[in-house]
């Protein structure tokens, strides 16, 4: 059975587990394309997000030290700014230890599932391929790893600690771990300041396990994470730079390699013109005297305005079709309240561009937002992964549900939509009617 086709292009993150880290003593979110997240703030929103930027430095190679701290490139240049808090506000209130868990689906089984009814044919899907990823650390002087292993089609690729063996850790410095290897499982010890899955992947070795490896890192890296700031989008950048950074840099010469393409060319348009009442007709790209070039928008009467004017709305508009179209985009998307800066009568098009980049490019999409109109304008499929991240009153514990599991809300969806809920205050009311009940 070829690894490639489970755990490749075509596979994608179906969810999340949490077990103390941060304002989450338990809890689990469900992933789908489109995953928009609600909840006042201080909920634990972003608390979520450092859970993903954490599992995104793992695949990156860096130690846990440098995941929760920093990371220095040669020359002195930060490479990576750390979780926010660091390992001191890492952990749920009273724990010594956190757990991330990170389930992958092959692409075909997810949406043969949304497509059938419930509990038909269920049995036979849930015997195709899944990959879970699973690293509990504890966060003491120096963080180190406690548990980690990695499984495919519940067959072990790695484990500290499988259920049909003893592992014992040599010393304070190192971790022992059962590799999967036939005739028999293989025991080896690693660094434990380091995750295993970083140091398999960095052996770039031709055994059994190297592809799962390689696949499920990837995916992993494949994160990217995005908080547009109007100033830094309108920075000119050099030809040639097509990532954008997670400020929004490089958004011109991303634009720019859009752009290149016809078909591309069009669409963006269409989508501005929508956008704007300037009549925005097209784009055009100056350069200064360093060579660097600076996006500008062309009007009807051929008046161009560069990014140094553009309104910040619009710069963040571009900036999520650059994340989206643009020549890298990864895998899961994660945007940080992507409605800023857009008139209300415009965000439904920012939810039909997510739905149908997500659908075109098997992309998948977390959006934090504040925004009633964002939800009123999702379709039903993407409401099915609309959360509610929240927490009871006088306790630190964040809690995670999806609008479609509180009580009544299928019933009340039919003679309100779900921005009016949003804007009631309906779903932390009834979550917390919900939890006095169950006192």
């Amino acid at each position: 059975m070829s690894v490639i086709s489970i755990i490749g292009d075509d596979a994608v993150l179906t969810g999340l587990k949490l077990r103390n880290f941060k304002n989450f003593r338990e809890a689990h979110i469900q992933l789908g394309s489109i995953n928009v997240l609600i909840g006042a703030n201080a909920s634990g929103k972003s608390n979520l997000r450092d859970a993903f930027r954490f599992l995104h430095g793992i695949a990156r190679g860096y130690s846990l030290a440098e995941i929760m701290g920093e990371k220095y490139a040669d020359g002195g240049v930060l490479q990576w700014r750390g979780i926010r808090g660091g390992p001191r506000e890492i952990l749920y209130p009273g724990a010594d230890s956190f757990m991330l868990r990170v389930t992958f689906q092959h692409e075909k089984k997810r949406k043969t599932k949304q497509e059938i009814s419930p509990g038909v044919g269920r049995q036979n899907l849930d015997r195709l391929p899944d990959a879970v990823y699973t690293i509990e650390v504890s966060v003491s002087e120096l963080p180190v790893i406690r548990r980690e292993s990695l499984y495919l089609n519940h067959s072990m690729v790695f484990d500290t600690h499988p259920p049909e063996e003893t592992v014992t850790r040599t010393d304070t410095d190192t971790v022992g771990c059962f590799l999967s290897a036939a005739p028999k499982h293989e025991h080896r010890n690693f660094s434990s300041g380091t995750p295993i899955l970083a140091q398999l992947r960095s052996e770039n070795g031709d055994s059994p396990f190297s592809e799962t490896i390689q696949s499920v890192a990837e995916k992993l890296s494949s994160i990217r994470f995005f908080d547009p700031h109007p100033e830094v989008m309108r920075q000119p950048s050099f030809p040639g730079q097509t990532i954008l950074g997670d400020r929004g840099e490089n958004l011109s010469p991303v634009l720019q390699a859009v752009c290149a393409d016809k078909d591309k060319r069009k669409a963006l348009v269409e989508w501005l013109r929508e956008l704007t009442p300037s009549d925005a007709r097209d784009l055009d790209f100056m350069s200064d005297p360093t060579g660097k070039i600076i996006l500008a928008l062309v009007e009807g009467n051929n008046r161009k305005i560069s990014a140094y004017s553009a309104s910040d709305g619009t710069l963040r508009f571009l900036a999520v079709i650059a994340a989206l179209m643009g020549p890298k985009p990864g895998g899961l998307l994660i945007f940080e309240e992507m409605e800023n800066g857009l008139h209300p009568s415009r965000v439904h098009l920012l939810t039909q561009l997510l739905e149908q980049k997500t659908r075109e490019m098997n992309l998948q999409v977390l959006a934090t937002t504040h925004s009633p109109q964002l939800l009123r304008y999702l379709s039903g499929a993407s409401l099915e992964h609309a959360s509610l991240i929240y927490r009871g009153e006088d306790s630190p514990e964040g809690r995670i549900t999806r609008l479609i599991d509180i009580p009544d809300f299928k019933t009340l969806i039919e003679d309100q939509d779900a921005g009016r809920l949003h804007e009631s205050g309906w779903y932390e009311d009834a979550v917390f009617f919900l939890s006095e009940a169950g006192r």
